[in-house]
C-alpha cells in the first residue's frame, strides 16, 4: 500500500511495512535460514548486522531461527527501550542528499491527556548525521546512530 504502483512489491505476501520504517520479512516454512526480501525504492539496513541495501531490487537475507528479519529505512529515527528502561532514538544514517524523520508519541501516563507528538528530522552534513527536533529545542532523547562506517550493527 505504501507503494502501490510496484507491481512486484503488491504481489509479495510473505512481507510487511511496520509503519513507513520497518520491512518485516518473517519466514513461513519449516527449516528455512535465508529468504528473498523485495526492498521498496530508498536505502534499507538490516537492523541485525547493520549492512545496507538500495531498492528496489531483491535481496538474500540470513533468516536463523532465533530472528525475524526486519530492515528499517534511512534516515529513519525510531524510538527504541534503552538498557535502563527509558526511551532512546534509533537513527538510521540517511542516504548522502537525502533526509528522513520519525516522530514519538510518548504516553502521558493516564490516557486521558492529548498524546504531545514529538517530530524529528535527520540529514548527513560533512559525513555526520544530524539529528533535530522540528520546531527547534533539545532533542531531549539519547541518540544511537546506526548504519555508518564502523557502525558494529
Amino acid at each position: 500500500m505504501e507503494h502501490p504502483r510496484d507491481r512486484k512489491l503488491r504481489d509479495c505476501e510473505d512481507a510487511f511495512l511496520l509503519g513507513d520504517a520497518l520491512l518485516v520479512a518473517p519466514v513461513l516454512g519449516p527449516g528455512v535460514t535465508r529468504r528473498a526480501v523485495r526492498l521498496p525504492r530508498g536505502r534499507w539496513y538490516d537492523t541485525a548486522d547493520g549492512r545496507a541495501y538500495d531498492g528496489p531490487g531483491q535481496v538474500l537475507l540470513d533468516a536463523p531461527l532465533s530472528r525475524i528479519p526486519v530492515l528499517a529505512l534511512a534516515g529513519s529515527v525510531l524510538p527504541v527501550a534503552g538498557a535502563d528502561g527509558t526511551t532512546e532514538l534509533e537513527v538510521w544514517a540517511p542516504k548522502a542528499g537525502r533526509e528522513g524523520g520519525g516522530l514519538v508519541v510518548p504516553d502521558a501516563g493516564d490516557g486521558w491527556q492529548r498524546p504531545a507528538v514529538e517530530r524529528f528530522g535527520t540529514r548527513l552534513e560533512d559525513g555526520e548525521v544530524v539529528v533535530e527536533r522540528q520546531g527547534g529545542g533539545e532533542v531531549g532523547y539519547r541518540v544511537r546512530v546506526r548504519g555508518v562506517a564502523g557502525d558494529d550493527g
